[in-house]
């Protein structure tokens, strides 16, 4: 009998060491950094200039982002989530989506929301593409911005090999477009011209060139007009719309857009890696906003915890 009591006793302070440890360990199902969230705060940065750049209406324009790191993290290398926000290309927010990039980076990311120049108008092809690719040109200068950094004093910790890059709406135009147009598209006039007129591919230093750096694409509310810059090889694409968007069609729109649907679907058909997550009854502006969508930023970050840990493999 005795025997057996002390069997027991040593069994359970045997286990309750294991779920001590375990308890204490980010890969616990709990703890595990990127899926869940492992950190009670975040430090929120703002005004930080990421390049300079000539606007539409001729003048130099400061480029500025906000960060979100988690407060108290003491990892070395940290994977980074360039957020671009949406507003038709012509509005920006000060605060729009910081609750988004403030639970993120409890998960433990490095947020950027970065601000882009803005447009006038785009009420015809020439002053869409214009736009487009200026907010292109400078998502891709924000991640030089990290890479430099990177290679030298690195005061954000980032991890160069686990870059995502995503946004709403317009945002979200404009990171597909940057992971996704290469050499061997053929664009139609309108969006071959703004693009030379804007920087190129590169944007002028090929040993740079951001699409070499994005792991993954997060695609929330958006739209192509082009589904051919989709090839396989390329960043693997989340995208999350809802069914009721009166805004961005989660299908084919009138005008020729495509929504998230379609983009699916010429995706699977080229053999790029690619997940839809329709939210039903979800208006546009639902899946920036976790208080209209709370599964919106669990699916965001489950997509990018599996590829970070394929990476890490």
């Amino acid at each position: 009998m005795k025997r057996t009591c002390i069997a027991a006793v040593v069994l359970f302070v045997h286990l309750l060491t294991i779920f001590s440890a375990n308890a204490q360990n980010d890969e616990s199902p709990k703890n595990r950094r990127y899926l869940n969230s492992v950190f009670e705060d975040t430090l929120r940065t703002g005004n930080i200039v990421y390049s300079e750049k000539m606007n539409s209406a001729g003048k130099n324009e400061q480029l500025k982002l906000r960060i979100f790191e988690p407060k108290g993290d003491t990892a070395a290398k940290r994977v980074l989530f360039i957020l671009t926000p949406g507003g038709g290309f012509v509005q920006h927010g000060d605060n729009w989506m910081d609750v988004f990039g403030a639970q993120m980076a409890r998960a433990g990311y490095v947020v950027a929301i970065n601000r882009y120049r803005l447009a006038s108008a785009i009420n015809s092809p020439e002053s869409y593409s214009d736009a487009l690719f200026k907010a292109v040109a400078d998502q891709k200068a924000a991640i030089k911005f990290f890479v430099k950094d990177a290679q030298g004093e690195n005061r954000y910790r980032i991890d160069t090999k686990n870059i995502f890059i995503g946004g709403h709406s317009a945002g979200a135009i404009t990171s597909m477009h940057t992971a996704y147009i290469s050499t061997n598209d053929e664009l139609d006039k309108f969006m071959t011209a703004a693009l030379k007129n804007n920087g190129g591919l590169d944007d002028g230093k090929a040993k740079d060139k951001p699409d070499a750096l994005i792991r993954g694409v997060i695609n929330l509310s958006g739209l192509l007009t082009d589904l051919s810059i989709l090839d396989a090889g390329e960043p693997p694409l989340l995208s999350i719309h809802g069914d009721q968007d009166k805004v961005v069609s989660i299908g084919t729109a009138s005008f020729g857009g495509y929504g998230s649907i379609p983009i699916h679907e010429q995706a699977k058909k080229v053999g790029l890696a690619s997940e839809l997550q329709v939210v039903r009854g979800g208006a546009h502006n639902d899946t920036a906003e976790p208080e209209l969508c709370p599964e919106c930023i669990p699916l965001v970050q489950r997509f990018m915890f599996e590829l970070i840990q394929n990476t890490a493999r």
